[in-house]
């Protein structure tokens, strides 16, 4: 059931009045544009929880090729968990990237590209490395309209 409620100005002469949906819970039925002030997706909280999963799961390791996916599986599968539950990540949808491989000091090329809103959306990146492996970990996130 669609109500709709008058909303009057917040200010004196500030202009006419509105009519506005309400939706069944009376919270105005309409999308935000962008995210409020202070509800950006939390990037020092998901930098955390990158390099803390990434140091526990791979401190004391040495790279084996045979382990190696279910290391990036778990720290994926751990990274999204921890961010999905996350209470200040709420009208954001996320993906998590992460990519291992064997430290021969032969350097490596890490890339991707897309296409967004630069003002609501953003991606994080950290970088874990050993004496045996390196890992990277990007968390891509989209503000859903």
């Amino acid at each position: 059931m669609v109500k709709t409620q008058t909303i009057k100005p917040p200010v004196q002469g500030g202009g006419d009045e509105m009519d506005i949906e309400m939706d069944a819970s009376n919270q105005p039925a309409f999308s935000m544009m962008r995210p409020a002030f202070g509800e950006s997706f939390p990037l020092p909280i998901v930098k955390s929880i990158m390099n803390n999963i990434m140091t526990e799961k791979l401190k004391d390791k040495t790279y084996d090729k045979n382990i190696a996916k279910t290391w990036t599986r778990e720290i994926a599968d751990e990274v999204n968990q921890q961010i999905a539950t996350n209470s200040k990540v709420k009208r954001y949808k996320h993906v998590v990237q992460v990519m291992l491989g064997q430290e021969l000091g032969a350097g490596a090329t890490y890339l991707s590209r897309c296409c967004w809103d630069c003002d609501c959306d953003t991606s994080i990146s950290e970088v874990f490395s050993n004496t045996s492996l390196f890992c990277v970990c990007t968390v891509y996130a989209t503000f859903q309209y």
